[in-house]
């Protein structure tokens, strides 16, 4: 922000923690385990383990090529991707892939037509956790609350440690208290606490690709319980097109693109998610993942519209972390009783959030 105000042209150098020593003896397991699931030839669920451990293996060599690439913030190509030179850039641009033209389109509309309520951020992170703790407890839910640092995301949840972290800098609007409870709780905690009563791991540690089902149905939950205002689905919107336009623009490019519509603090934020996972963020590329909100959403909606009944449909998909794609399969194991059904279960009529 010093550097825009004196007029000078200014794209942050992100850092990164190194990979630590345990990474080869958890290599050396994760390979034992893809070498016995490769001979379960008539399992039903290995070959989604498989996908997930070969995606682990991928993101470690993209780890490993941006510390690589880190030694010099403007490295030469390091790996052919589709006969041609790959950078560690093109490579985590391409890791999510692009909104499709249509999305693209709807995103871009909602950015232009709605307009930006000013949200005034009058609760710090203790108001949040205390919000957040009082929710759990209710629930019965053991779940802890972690400070952590900046990283792009003022909130995040790892089911699998049962953890939500919250950005110990960060300041919330009052306004959407409610709806991150709706978002983090409704949606990936009540999954994730779902998938860990199932007899498959995968219900609790995620199907491939299920985040965008993830993050649609969460958005899907504030849609439902009243909480998605337009300046919300705003800022979805924005991601979108910031995933879009991220391949050929620097952070500070983007960032004067998209001043109009926000103010510098949100603007800054925004393109700071799409940034994260590079060093120079004067590069073209970024962390496209943020338009699976909006994606996801529009194809929950669209799907659950399609359905004889809205909540048996969300009965399945609370059943863990799974896509749509998975629908039929899960919906197929709960039928046959494998599967339990889920205890966690949003009710918009009588919404979760009357309680504390």
């Amino acid at each position: 922000m010093k550097a825009r105000a004196a007029g000078k042209t200014y794209n942050p150098i992100l850092k990164y923690e190194a990979l630590g020593p345990e990474i080869k003896a958890i290599c050396k397991d994760l390979e034992k385990v893809r070498s016995r699931l490769e001979k379960c030839e008539r399992s039903l669920l290995a070959p989604y383990q498989l996908k997930k451990i070969n995606s682990l293996f991928y993101l470690l060599k993209l780890f490993r090529m941006r510390e690589k690439a880190g030694k010099d913030l403007r490295p030469k190509p390091l790996e052919t991707l589709n006969g041609k030179q790959a950078s560690f850039e093109e490579k985590i641009t391409k890791l999510y892939g692009s909104p499709s033209e249509t999305l693209l389109r709807t995103a871009r509309n909602n950015l232009r037509r709605l307009k930006e309520v000013e949200e005034l951020e009058h609760l710090d992170s203790k108001a949040l956790r205390e919000a957040f703790e009082k929710k759990i407890r209710f629930l019965g839910l053991d779940w802890k609350l972690r400070s952590a640092r900046s990283g792009g995301a003022k909130l995040a949840v790892n089911s699998f440690r049962r953890e939500i972290y919250i950005d110990s800098s960060a300041r919330f609007p009052k306004n959407s208290l409610k709806r991150y409870l709706c978002h983090e709780i409704g949606g990936h905690v009540f999954r994730a606490e779902n998938g860990k009563i199932q007899p498959f791991s995968l219900f609790r540690s995620g199907f491939p690709a299920y985040g965008e089902t993830e993050e649609g149905l969460a958005v899907y939950n504030e849609y439902r319980s009243g909480f998605l205002d337009s300046a919300t689905l705003k800022k979805y919107s924005a991601r979108v097109v910031a995933a879009a336009e991220c391949k050929e623009n620097s952070f500070s490019e983007l960032f004067e693109a998209f001043l109009p519509y926000f103010p510098p603090d949100t603007t800054y934020s925004l393109i700071q998610r799409v940034k994260r996972g590079l060093s120079d963020t004067a590069l073209p590329g970024g962390y496209t993942k943020d338009y699976i909100y909006l994606s996801g959403y529009e194809k929950l909606r669209t799907f659950l519209e399609n359905q004889k009944s809205e909540s048996e449909a969300l009965k399945v998909l609370y059943c863990g972390k799974i896509g749509l794609e998975h629908f039929k399969l899960t919906q197929s194991l709960l039928e046959a009783e494998v599967l339990k059904p889920p205890r966690f279960f949003p009710e918009f009529e009588k919404t979760f959030l009357e309680n504390p």
